[in-house]
């Protein structure tokens, strides 16, 4: 259609120019463009409804199948193990871990493990938890949630890899170079810290004494059945919320492929990698990355000309950015708290670099010498779908848990004498 090329580009350069007014602390610029894309997105609704209600309807089956049950138990788990105390066990036993590494008291091991675990957006959740219990600073949130919102296991090693690579040693790679960049940014920001951040504070008495003494001191005047309603209901706010971004995101995405918005965002991305000659599809895969995590990677998996290195860089990049879909969420989660948007961008930026660098030699080392990659165009929803995501989220929550234990042994050795 005409009028939709018309408003093509005056739409992307207003997406991009509400991003920078935000992060330029120009709010009420930001909100009056932000305003602009909501009523041009309503348009989209009216004008296509057919096309909106398929892809709500595609958003709303995605959180159902696999975020509801992959996300569920964990923020439930979690919200018990803050409001019984254990994250006072946890500071206590884990300081020796956590003050080394990553300049964090002992109680963020909870949101590491959890959120390298389970997924988006349970690092940010936890990490709101911790700081309106007044055991984290402000920059250690900020610092914290950084590194902590992680892509699951199950979609790197089963969607990704199996599914859309036809390769598990793909995923492996894949996630390899996610979560290890996503620890070395927090160690990178660790030296952000301020130096009085980084006292272990000490006691005449057995560190699990001190910590056994601070978990039988912390209670709350509720009984478990309170306790218990309120982590599940805390927990359905949290998920609900995440459906509602999750389908609005679809609709919008969607709206950027109908119009032919995506196009002109890939082709900024070919003039910008022109040097690489970046296969057009692959550009276009960067460009729905930048908005929707899914699409984005399946579209670039199935780029037929693309090298297969461009599509493995390609696809890291993706996952390290996370899109806007979950950044939002994430920010939506940290709302009313110090956490900068403006941060937490060029964390993601940072990542991204670390986790090319990292997929690079890693596909050299290990890929390379092996035979060619296949890809496998089964539908990327049916592969998402054909998941056990209950069984892979317990799973999952047990391998937390073992995380745990395996380092509170290690902080046992770590103690300073």
């Amino acid at each position: 259609m005409k009028g939709e090329g018309v408003i093509t580009l005056p739409l992307t350069l207003l997406l991009f120019t509400s991003l920078e007014l935000e992060l330029f602390g120009l709010g009420n610029y930001s909100r009056i463009f932000f305003l602009i894309i909501i009523l041009i997105l309503t348009a989209f609704m009216i004008l296509n409804p057919q096309e909106t209600v398929t892809a709500a309807g595609m958003g709303c089956k995605l959180w159902f199948s696999v975020l509801l049950p992959a996300l569920l138990p964990f923020f439930i788990v979690a919200e018990l193990m803050v409001n019984l105390g254990f994250v006072n066990f946890l500071g206590i036993i884990l300081e020796p871990v956590m003050r080394p590494v990553f300049r964090l008291p002992g109680c963020s091991s909870l949101v590491v493990v959890m959120g390298f675990t389970s997924g988006f957006p349970i690092g940010a959740v936890l990490s709101r938890k911790l700081y309106d219990e007044n055991l984290l600073t402000a920059d250690e949130t900020e610092r914290l949630v950084s590194f902590t919102n992680n892509c699951s296991p199950l979609f790197i090693l089963g969607a990704v890899g199996v599914g859309m690579f036809a390769s598990p040693i793909m995923g492996y790679l894949l996630a390899f170079s996610h979560y290890l960049s996503n620890i070395l940014l927090g160690i990178m920001w660790r030296f952000r810290a301020s130096p009085s951040g980084n006292r272990i504070t000490r006691s005449q008495q057995s560190r699990w004494a001190e910590a056994w003494q601070a978990f039988l001191q912390y209670h709350k005047p509720q009984g478990m059945g309170t306790l218990l309603g309120d982590a599940i209901k805390n927990s359905l706010n949290n998920i609900l919320a995440i459906a509602g971004f999750v389908i609005i995101f679809s609709v919008l995405t969607r709206m950027l492929a109908v119009w032919g918005i995506m196009d002109t965002v890939a082709a900024m991305f070919s003039c910008m990698f022109e040097f690489l000659s970046l296969p057009y599809q692959v550009a276009y895969g960067l460009g729905m990355g930048m908005f929707e995590i899914t699409l984005g990677a399946r579209t670039i998996v199935l780029a037929a000309q693309a090298d297969p290195i461009y599509k493995l860089l390609a696809v890291s990049a993706v996952l390290a950015f996370s899109g806007f879909s979950v950044i939002a969420q994430v920010m939506s989660v940290m709302a009313g708290t110090p956490v900068r948007l403006s941060f937490y961008l060029l964390s993601r930026l940072i990542q991204m670099i670390l986790s090319l660098t990292i997929t690079v030699f890693t596909y050299k080392a290990v890929i390379a010498p092996r035979s060619a990659i296949g890809v496998f165009t089964f539908p990327y929803h049916k592969v998402l779908y054909s998941f056990d995501a209950w069984h892979v989220s317990l799973s999952c929550l047990l391998l937390g848990l073992i995380l745990i234990g395996l380092m509170m042994l290690v902080s046992l050795r770590w103690q300073d004498q």
